[in-house]
């Protein structure tokens, strides 16, 4: 299934790039901070995503880095797509897309977080919407400003998540919370969050602070990496997704989003593995 979907002692250094990159920086504590930097809601441009991948890649690679964050800039955490390039997507057609999906780059900056051999820790220090969810949910742990919210909006649009998402989301979160994220785009608070098992702190202070001071604290452990809770593949089989597919139907009438959100989320609880939920 091609998903076309919404597209993102002192200090030892700073680099900063212009708008629609990131930016990143070394903490005393040996923390590499990363920032999403593309006002207003630091939406997942190329530019962004290609300046994510040399910045992510450096603080892998500096040995003066223990442990990664990544957060946003301007009091928002990541929005998804960047609209202005998702319209130049839908108007080339499905047929421009035939060797490659428009998500691969998306999909491949989630790996890269994924596989980090360092921790990684997602400071949601705003909304985190879309493919800036895939972002959070990309990091081995999520500490979320009390303020902030998470959501899956692409069902509205006809769309469905697309930079791995639907695979990560059953795998930490109960059926009864990842399912009306994905079918009905509803933003869920932080405290609704933190209960659902999407993130796993609600920051008291500086949410920078504790996302570093946990990143320092925790091994990396890639979702990718977690199986499928029991439950969750025992609500499937028991006919969860069943009643789910009937409900989203009758709400969406004629819409194909719902329907493909619940196939890929049977092939994540049915045992796949997550490489080849992926690729339903």
């Amino acid at each position: 299934l091609v998903q076309i979907v919404l597209i993102l002692a002192s200090v030892p250094f700073e680099k900063a790039q212009p708008s629609m990159s990131t930016q990143i920086s070394v903490r005393p504590d040996g923390v590499g901070v990363l920032a999403l930097n593309n006002a207003p809601v630091n939406s997942l441009a190329t530019s962004l995503v290609l300046s994510f991948n040399d910045n992510f890649a450096a603080l892998v690679a500096d040995p003066k880095v223990k442990a990664i964050v990544l957060t946003g800039t301007g009091g928002f955490f990541c929005g998804g797509a960047e609209i202005t390039e998702f319209s130049k997507l839908t108007r080339q057609g499905p047929d421009a897309f035939k060797d490659a999906s428009p998500v691969d780059p998306l999909c491949a900056m989630m790996d890269s977080i994924d596989a980090s051999p360092k921790t990684v820790v997602a400071a949601i220090n705003g909304p985190a919407l879309g493919g800036g969810l895939e972002v959070a949910l990309a990091c081995h742990y999520r500490v979320m400003s009390p303020k902030a919210n998470v959501a899956f909006p692409e069902v509205k649009l006809g769309l469905l998540p697309g930079a791995e998402g639907t695979q990560r989301i059953p795998r930490i979160a109960p059926l009864e919370v990842a399912l009306p994220m994905l079918l009905t785009g509803a933003p869920l608070k932080s405290d609704k969050a933190l209960k659902g098992g999407v993130v796993d702190a609600v920051a008291v202070s500086d949410v920078v602070e504790e996302a570093a001071n946990l990143a320092l604290s925790r091994p990396p452990a890639p979702i990718s990496k977690r199986p499928v809770p029991t439950a969750n593949r025992f609500k499937a089989l028991a006919g969860g997704l069943d009643a789910a597919s009937v409900q989203a139907s009758n709400q969406s009438k004629g819409m194909p989003a719902p329907e493909a959100i619940i196939t890929c989320v049977r092939a994540a609880c049915s045992g796949m593995s997550f490489q080849d939920g992926v690729k339903v």
